[in-house]
């Protein structure tokens, strides 16, 4: 007997397949664009736009987002900015695929009368399932932390606060005087925050010998 969990997991996945798809109809058909002057560099955004609809459903997002990159350098609305987003996210670059939902949200703001409800109500859907998804990282220091920095993926941040990151590798180094005194390396998932402690040993004293005559 098929337990509710994969049921409701396959509807889940079914449903944003049909919103995928509905997005890609009303894109195809957006006034913005069958109503855009019809020269020849249109004709291209569009070719190019298209392209990156098929190749974001194939799947591959790295090619896709250069397509929509490229439109949006000429003609940056906010369907070709929550694409670009979303292939952002799709790469696992959740932080700045968060930024640039936002971005995609205050372009349809300024343009209320272009924006499309679907594209809308997908964008805030989007930035609320990141919100759960994004890691967390809560670096402590421990020891002899006086005169301590601290920084995580070379950047400099405070102990004790939740950091949040993009999934994957990082790297969190405490520096005294300039000098690293402790380091670790480590990964973050989705959904999890990491707990990273530091442990800084003092600085070992010198002893010189005098010779007596």
């Amino acid at each position: 007997m098929t337990s509710a969990a994969p049921i409701t997991a396959l509807r889940r996945r079914r449903w944003r397949r049909a919103a995928a798809l509905g997005l890609v109809c009303w894109a195809l058909l957006s006034p913005s664009w069958l109503h855009a002057q019809d020269d020849s560099a249109t004709r291209a955004l569009r070719l190019q736009f298209a392209q990156g609809l098929t190749l974001e459903i194939a799947g591959r997002w790295a090619d896709a987002l250069d397509r929509f990159e490229a439109i949006a350098r000429r003609r940056p609305t906010a369907n070709v900015t929550y694409h670009i987003a979303l292939c952002h996210e799709r790469l696992g670059r959740l932080r700045t695929a968060e930024r640039t939902y936002h971005n995609a949200r205050a372009i349809a703001d300024a343009n209320a009368r272009k924006a499309s409800p679907g594209v809308l109500a997908e964008i805030d859907a989007r930035l609320e399932d990141l919100e759960g998804r994004m890691p967390r990282i809560v670096l402590n220091l421990a020891g002899a932390t006086d005169g301590v920095t601290l920084l995580l993926d070379g950047e400099v941040t405070q102990p004790s606060r939740a950091i949040r990151v993009d999934p994957g590798p990082h790297v969190a180094v405490a520096f005294r005087h300039g000098i690293p005194v402790a380091a670790s390396a480590f990964s973050s998932h989705e959904r999890r925050t990491r707990f990273v402690t530091l442990t800084v040993h003092p600085v070992a004293l010198r002893v010189s010998s005098v010779s007596r005559p």
